[in-house]
């Protein structure tokens, strides 16, 4: 079932990557399937879409995505739920269950009974979801016929966030309207006001999907509270990270919302959550005033000049850290703490952004390893290396750093007009990197020469079949042949 699931995704995300028609043989390639696979997949997601086909398919032309309905279907999607689930479904739900009840024991039968699978299958879940566990230090205990968890709050905490999928899903704006999510509305509205709290105290907003993680964290912190108010932190704070933390201007704001909490639940709390809580708020970007006077560390700066050269390299383009360096930089300064704290921050956008950014996304992993190696920092997840493609790609996409497109010059001579066309194109064009000047009589030699080349600006007229683009132009270089061109650069562009 996941393995359709997962070419369902895989298909909806090429078509929404290519605007355009696409043939059923394109499609074959991509998802090496069969037709009928296709069909049938196609089939499938068209069935579920009940309103009118999300697929479009014309004769001879191929398979087109309605775009506008793809958007309202992914938004809506979580709406529809398999009544029967996947292993891997199965043992996330138990879980859950088991994280949030953690350490209060439950019954294996009640645990499985729901399923309706036998003690063998039972058994080999309890094996697989004990060694996912022990990736946050957990430990799944079974004693007389039922199972619990047992490990440090923190850990408990973090493995609640990661494995229930509804606090990687939620969308702050639909939290107080939509019925369907299990959340309690009191705390719902009353965390909504805490995250306007801080907004408001520090003249800062806090993004997508930063609010989401403060939300979750304070979400987590009021549930456990309640299942396990006596159970304490075993986590120390140094000395030196808590005179750290007081000389920040977000102290006395973690401490202030804790202090609501302890309020709102009647019930005091130890004094780490506001460690805690200081943590999410540090590891969280932040757009306003406060964001424009912030510093960055030595180490902050060198990162993210490790990333400006790296991506440099790995695309072929000349970045102007000036341009994109501020940027940059305060996303890596709370990503740096993120890492140090295991904060993850889901990224909604990741499966898009891989195949959307193909290129650039596969850069920013390589370059994020040698960052780790470079400065010693744990693993930087896929969804980080998201975050940081998307920054990158915003440079490329607004026409900044596009890589530059090799180009030839021809003329009669190849000498003469031919200096003087790549004199005004290299000072009209920068994007243009004029690799030679040549004759028009050496035109066959071309192919062999200069394979790599993508563009031919000529001012004769080429007859022969050439398997680069070229462009007719004046050895004047006119405003028309600069219109013509341009138009050039960005079909060779789009066709990337």
């Amino acid at each position: 079932m996941s393995s359709n699931c997962n070419r369902e995704q895989d298909l909806l995300l090429f078509l929404s990557k290519n605007q355009g028609y696409v043939t059923s043989k394109d499609l074959l390639e991509v998802l090496n399937v069969s037709q009928k696979t296709v069909y049938r997949l196609i089939n499938k997601i068209n069935n579920e879409y009940v309103d009118s086909p999300l697929i479009i398919s014309e004769r001879g032309r191929g398979y087109k995505l309605d775009y506008e309905k793809f958007i309202n279907y992914q938004k809506n999607n979580n709406k529809y739920k398999e009544i029967q689930f996947s292993p891997n479904e199965r043992r996330k739900r138990i879980m859950e269950e088991l994280l949030l009840s953690s350490p209060k024991p439950i019954n294996v039968y009640h645990l499985f009974s729901h399923y309706h699978v036998g003690d063998s299958v039972a058994f080999n879940d309890e094996q697989i979801m004990s060694e996912e566990l022990k990736k946050y230090n957990l430990v799944l205990e079974r004693k007389n016929r039922t199972l619990a968890i047992q490990g440090d709050e923190v850990n408990i905490r973090k493995a609640i966030k990661d494995i229930i999928e509804i606090f990687n899903t939620i969308d702050i704006d639909d939290l107080k309207r939509n019925q369907e999510l299990s959340f309690n509305q009191y705390d719902v509205l009353f965390i909504l006001d805490q995250l306007r709290k801080i907004e408001e105290d520090l003249d800062i907003t806090i993004p997508y999907p930063y609010n989401v993680n403060i939300f979750s964290h304070l979400y987590i912190l009021l549930s456990r509270s309640r299942k396990v108010p006596t159970r304490l932190f075993t986590d120390k704070i140094s000395i030196e990270e808590m005179e750290n933390m007081k000389r920040d201007i977000l102290y006395p704001v973690a401490k202030d919302i804790v202090h609501n909490i302890e309020k709102y639940l009647n019930s005091s709390l130890p004094d780490i959550e506001i460690y805690f809580l200081y943590q999410y708020l540090v590891s969280s970007r932040m757009q306003g005033s406060l964001v424009k006077t912030s510093t960055f560390s030595s180490k902050v700066i060198q990162v993210t000049k490790a990333y400006i050269d790296g991506m440099s390299t790995s695309l072929g383009i000349d970045i102007d850290s000036q341009s994109i360096f501020i940027d940059l930089a305060n996303h890596i300064k709370p990503m740096l703490n993120r890492l140090e704290h295991k904060i993850r921050v889901n990224n909604s956008l990741l499966s898009q952004i891989k195949v959307t950014y193909e290129e650039v996304f596969f850069g920013v992993t390589n370059v994020s390893e040698l960052v780790g190696e470079k400065f010693n920092l744990p693993a930087i997840n896929d969804d980080e290396n998201g975050f940081i493609t998307l920054y990158f790609a915003k440079a490329i996409e607004t026409g900044q750093y596009q890589r530059p497109i090799k180009t030839l010059i021809m003329c009669t001579t190849g000498i003469g007009t031919s200096e003087l066309l790549k004199a005004k194109v290299s000072k009209k064009f920068p994007e243009l990197e004029i690799v030679d000047v040549v004759a028009s009589r050496n035109i066959k030699m071309i192919k062999e020469k200069y394979s790599d080349a993508e563009l031919i600006l000529s001012t004769v007229h080429i007859k022969e079949d050439v398997p680069i683009p070229y462009l007719l132009v004046s050895a004047m270089f006119t405003i028309d042949d600069q219109k013509r061109l341009q138009g050039k650069i960005e079909e060779i562009y789009h066709g990337d």
